[in-house]
C-alpha cells in the first residue's frame, strides 16, 4: 500500500474505497456509473475488502433490482397485475406546467409520464435538476374513468444511491496531511486512472479534465487519438455531467426548447461534454453556433421569448485527431483544428475555449490504466467538487496572486486565471501553499492550456499575432515557446522521432495511408536491439513478397556472438503449404550463416499480428509486416529503398512487460513444422 492510500484511509475513512473493487464486484456489463457501483459496493463490504458473500450479495441484488432492458414488458405486466416494483434506475423528474403535474422519467421502461410522490421531490431535489440514481418502488394505478383517465406509474418510495452531501471543511482541513505528490496521486486514483503507469506531467493532464467540474463556466477542448479515455471520467464520476455524443447540436437541446418548455443541458448540468465532435454538425441557419459563442462568452443564452437565462455551466469539446510518426497532431504545422468541423473552425469561436488539452501525450487505455488503489469514492468526490465550485475565496486568491508579466489580452488573462482558479480547488484546497507552488501547479499549466489555444489562433488567423505567454517563474515550455511562428519545413529537419538509435519508449504509432519515410528498421531496432529470441505471430506470411518483408526484418537484426533465434507463427491453406514450406526453408537455410535461427510453426486459428522479445517488448502489428503498398514496377524509387516507399494506413503499439517471457504461442508441439 503507498503512502497516499494509507494517509487517505486514516483522514479520510469512509469516502475512500479501493477503486480496484469495480471490476471485481460482479456488475457485468451493466451500464451503470462508478459513482453509483461503488455506492453499492460500500453496502456490502467487510471492511475495506469484498469479501465472496458480499460479492454474492451484489449479484443477486443487481439481478433483483437492475434488469435487462429486454425484460421491460415483463416487468410492465407485474405493475399491471397490481404487483409492486422496485427497480434501480436513473431516475428524473421534469415539471408540466400546462398539466400541473411532476413527470417522472424511468429510462429502463422507457416512460416519460410516470407520477411521483412530492415528499420524494422534496427530500431529493436533485432529481429535477440531474436526476439521481436510486432504488424506486413502483406501482400502477388502473384507469377507473372518473379521477383517473389514464393508467398511471407511481414512485411511492425511492431510496439514493448517492451522497447526499459532503462536509467541505473537513475535506479541506485534511489536505494538509499529504505533501503534493501524494495528494496528485489520490486525486488520480480518483478519477479511477492507475497513478502509477502516468508521469507527473501527464497527472495534470488527467486532472484539467476535471477543472470544469470545480470550476463554473470552464470551457475547454480535448484533442487526442482514439483509446485515451477522454470521456470516461465524465460518464463516470460525477451526476453533474452530462456527455452527449456527436451528431446534431442544436440550440433546444442545449438552453431552452419552446416546444416542450423544457430547459436544455447548459442550465442544468455544471459540464456539459460533447464528444466526438469532429462528427457533429449544426443547423444550417447558424443558430447553434451563434447561441453557443454568446453563452461561452457571456454565461448567457436567449430563449424563445426573447428574454435572457443565464447559467454557470462549463463546456467541454472532446476529439479524436490522427498522429503524425512523431506522436504529435498530423496537421500541427497548418493548425490541428483543421481536422473538425468547418463550423469548429473559427477563430472567434476557438478564441472563448479557454485552454486545449493536449491528449496526444497520454498513453492508450490499455489493462494497467484502471486504477487499483485507494481513491474518493465516486458519489462523494463529486460532491465535493459540486460543491467547490461556489467558493469565492479561491478566485480573491487568484485575483491577488496572479500575475502574467506582458500578457495584455483580456480573453488570454480570463483563461488563464478561471484555469488556475481550477487547478488551485483541485490540488489546494485548504489554500496552504507557497507563492512558488502556486506557480508552478496552478499557473503554469493554466499558461501552457491557454498557449496551445493561442498557436492553433494564430495558425488559422492572421489578426491573432503570435505571442508567448510567461508567468512570474517561467517554465522550461515557456521558455523554450518560440518568439516567432516556427517554420513547419525547418521544424521537421531538426529530429528524427524514429531515429533507429532512439531510446524505445512504450506509445502508440499511427502511419497515415500514402505516408512515406518509414523502415522497418525505425519502426523495429530500438525494440529488438540486445534481443536473443524474436517471436513473429503473423497468419500471412504466405505470397512472394510477404516472404520479402519477412527477409527485410530479419536483415535489421544483429545477432549476438551465439545464434539469435527467430520464432514465425503463420498461416497457410492447404493448397499453399508445399511450395510455402520450401521458401520458407530456403530462407532458413540462407539464414543461418548469418547466427539466425529461424523457425516456423503454421496455426491457421492465427487471426492477430504482433512481434515479442525476451527482453519483454511486445509490438501489436495492426497490419503485421504487410505495411507498405505495392511498388508500381521494379524500377520505381521505393523497391528497395523502404523509406522511399508508400505506406498502407495502420497502427503500431509498443509496450512492455516486466518479465521479458515470450508467450506461450503455437510451438513445435502445437503447428506444422
Amino acid at each position: 500500500m503507498m503512502s497516499f492510500e494509507r494517509k487517505a484511509k486514516d483522514y479520510y475513512g469512509e469516502v475512500v474505497i479501493n477503486k480496484g473493487l469495480m471490476g471485481r464486484a460482479g456488475f457485468g456489463a451493466r451500464a451503470i456509473p462508478v459513482y453509483v457501483g461503488e455506492w453499492i459496493i460500500s453496502q456490502f463490504m467487510d471492511g475495506d475488502e469484498l469479501t465472496d458473500d458480499g460479492r454474492t450479495e451484489i449479484v443477486n441484488t443487481i439481478s433483483k433490482y437492475l434488469p435487462q432492458k429486454a425484460d421491460k414488458n415483463m416487468i410492465l405486466n407485474r405493475l399491471m397485475e397490481q404487483e409492486e416494483v422496485r427497480i434501480l434506475d436513473d431516475f428524473r423528474v421534469n415539471v408540466n406546467l400546462e398539466r400541473h403535474t411532476h413527470d417522472l422519467s424511468i429510462p429502463l421502461l422507457d416512460v416519460r409520464n410516470g407520477m411521483v410522490q412530492k415528499d420524494i421531490i422534496d427530500n431529493n431535489p436533485m432529481l429535477l435538476k440531474t436526476g439521481m440514481w436510486g432504488l424506486g418502488t413502483l406501482r400502477y394505478v388502473p384507469p377507473d374513468g372518473e379521477d383517473v383517465k389514464k393508467g398511471q406509474i407511481w414512485m411511492v418510495e425511492f431510496k439514493a444511491f448517492q451522497t447526499p452531501g459532503v462536509d467541505l471543511d473537513y475535506f479541506r482541513d485534511s489536505r494538509k496531511h499529504f505533501d503534493i505528490a501524494e495528494w496528485i496521486d489520490l486525486l488520480v486514483s480518483s478519477c479511477q486512472f492507475n497513478p502509477d503507469v502516468h508521469r507527473l506531467s501527464q497527472k495534470l493532464l488527467l486532472l484539467s479534465r476535471i477543472i470544469p467540474l470545480v470550476e463554473p463556466r470552464v470551457n475547454i477542448t480535448e484533442l487526442a487519438p482514439k483509446g485515451t479515455g477522454k470521456s470516461f471520467v465524465f460518464d463516470n464520476i460525477s451526476r453533474y455531467a452530462a456527455v452527449i455524443p456527436g451528431g446534431k447540436l442544436s440550440a433546444p437541446a442545449l438552453f431552452f426548447n419552446s416546444n416542450t418548455k423544457q430547459i436544455g443541458l447548459i442550465p442544468r448540468y455544471d459540464v456539459v461534454v460533447i464528444d466526438e465532435i469532429q462528427k457533429i454538425h449544426t443547423d444550417a441557419s447558424g443558430e447553434a453556433m451563434a447561441a453557443l459563442k454568446m453563452y461561452l462568452e457571456s454565461g448567457r443564452y436567449r430563449r424563445a421569448t426573447g428574454d435572457m437565462g443565464t447559467s454557470e455551466s462549463g463546456f467541454v469539446m472532446l476529439g479524436n485527431i490522427r498522429l503524425g510518426v512523431n506522436r504529435l497532431p498530423l496537421y500541427e504545422s497548418d493548425g490541428i483544428f483543421k481536422e473538425l468541423p468547418a463550423a469548429l473552425q473559427e477563430s472567434a469561436f476557438i478564441d472563448r475555449i479557454h485552454g486545449l488539452i493536449e491528449g496526444w501525450f497520454m498513453p492508450r487505455v490499455s489493462r494497467n490504466t484502471p486504477s487499483k488503489s485507494f481513491g474518493f469514492k465516486g458519489d462523494f468526490f463529486s460532491e465535493v467538487l459540486h460543491e467547490l465550485r461556489v467558493d469565492l475565496r479561491y478566485a480573491d486568491y487568484v485575483s491577488q496572486s496572479l500575475h502574467l508579466p506582458q500578457c495584455e489580452d483580456m480573453r488570454d488573462n480570463k483563461a488563464i486565471s478561471r484555469l488556475a482558479e481550477g487547478f488551485l480547488k483541485l490540488l489546494f484546497p485548504d489554500l496552504e501553499l507557497s507563492e512558488e507552488e502556486f506557480i508552478s501547479y496552478c499557473v503554469n499549466p493554466a499558461v501552457r492550456m491557454r498557449q496551445q489555444i493561442r498557436d492553433e489562433l494564430s495558425k488559422i488567423d492572421q489578426e491573432y499575432k503570435w505571442i508567448t505567454i510567461k508567468s512570474q517563474i517561467p517554465d522550461e515550455f515557456q521558455l523554450s515557446h518560440p518568439d516567432e511562428r516556427p517554420n513547419p519545413e525547418e521544424e521537421a529537419k531538426k529530429v528524427d522521432p524514429l531515429a533507429p538509435d532512439r531510446i524505445p519508449e512504450e506509445n502508440t504509432l499511427d502511419l497515415i495511408e500514402g505516408q512515406k519515410g518509414i523502415s522497418f528498421e525505425k519502426l523495429f531496432l530500438p525494440y529488438i536491439k540486445d534481443a536473443k529470441a524474436i517471436k513473429i505471430y503473423d497468419p500471412y506470411i504466405r505470397l512472394q513478397y510477404q516472404i520479402y518483408n519477412l527477409m527485410s526484418f530479419c536483415e535489421i537484426l544483429d545477432p549476438p556472438v551465439e545464434m539469435l533465434k527467430v520464432d514465425l507463427v503463420t498461416a497457410c491453406d492447404a493448397y499453399q503449404e508445399t511450395d510455402l514450406r520450401r521458401k520458407l526453408d530456403e530462407l532458413k537455410k540462407g539464414l543461418r550463416p548469418d547466427c539466425i535461427e529461424l523457425n516456423y510453426v503454421f496455426d491457421n486459428n492465427l487471426h492477430d499480428r504482433w512481434i515479442e522479445t525476451d527482453t519483454g517488448w511486445r509490438i501489436i502489428l495492426g497490419r503485421g509486416l504487410d505495411i507498405f503498398q505495392k511498388p508500381e514496377d521494379k524500377f520505381t524509387l521505393g523497391f528497395l529503398d523502404q523509406t522511399k516507399r508508400k505506406c498502407k494506413a495502420t497502427t503500431i503499439t509498443y509496450t512492455r512487460s516486466h518479465t521479458g517471457n515470450i508467450s506461450n504461442g503455437p510451438n513445435e508441439g502445437e503447428g506444422t513444422q
